[in-house]
């Protein structure tokens, strides 16, 4: 029987494949400062160009907006600017909404 894996799993596997290697190669070839940069970066990769797109996402999808898939790259592409846009400018005024679906669960 074929399974779905859940895209955050997925998500989480491809950044894990793409850091882990450069992990283990700063940490054998630099010091502590480089780590501490790698550690840094890592953090602002994932708040910026995976949490703040999502909940963007997420957000837009369950307030009914009609262009959700523009303010999510938008959100992705420029990432504080971008959120603070749909903020600002793009988050429609509808309350949010979670689907009956997923209410049941």
């Amino acid at each position: 029987m074929a399974t779905t894996r859940s895209p955050i799993v997925v998500l989480g596997g491809l950044v894990a494949v793409a850091f882990l290697p450069l992990l283990v190669m700063w940490i054998l070839v630099t010091d502590v400062g480089t780590l501490a940069y790698f550690v840094g970066f890592a953090l602002y990769f994932l708040v910026a160009h995976v949490v703040l797109p999502g909940w963007v996402y997420l957000d837009a999808t369950g307030r009914g907006s009609g262009a959700v898939i523009s303010w999510t790259a938008l959100c992705f592409f420029v990432p504080f600017v971008g959120f603070l846009a749909y903020y600002v400018i793009g988050q429609p005024d509808a309350p949010y909404e979670v689907d009956a679906p997923a209410r049941a669960r």
